[in-house]
């Protein structure tokens, strides 16, 4: 089993979170929609598990629950809402 990084986990949703909120329409249907487009390819893919399990987190995240405010989607994350 391969152990997983936290740190690294927590920067790749961050990263991928606030990729998705650029480039959406601002909506959380938006976020999710640009989240499903993120892919992790390659089988030589640095830190593939943090990255597949932090976008898999954020997808469920903004498709369970786009009926919530964005800031409690985030927190519900882990993630600060930028400013």
């Amino acid at each position: 089993m391969i152990a997983m990084n936290l740190l690294r986990y927590q920067e790749y949703l961050k990263q991928y979170v606030n990729q998705a909120i650029q480039e959406s329409d601002g909506s959380n249907r938006g976020v999710s929609e640009i989240l499903w487009t993120i892919q992790v390819k390659g089988f030589l893919v640095r830190n593939r598990v943090e990255k597949q399990r932090a976008l898999d987190d954020a997808r469920k995240a903004f498709d369970d629950h786009r009926h919530w405010p964005r800031e409690i989607i985030l927190s519900h994350l882990g993630i600060a809402p930028e400013k």
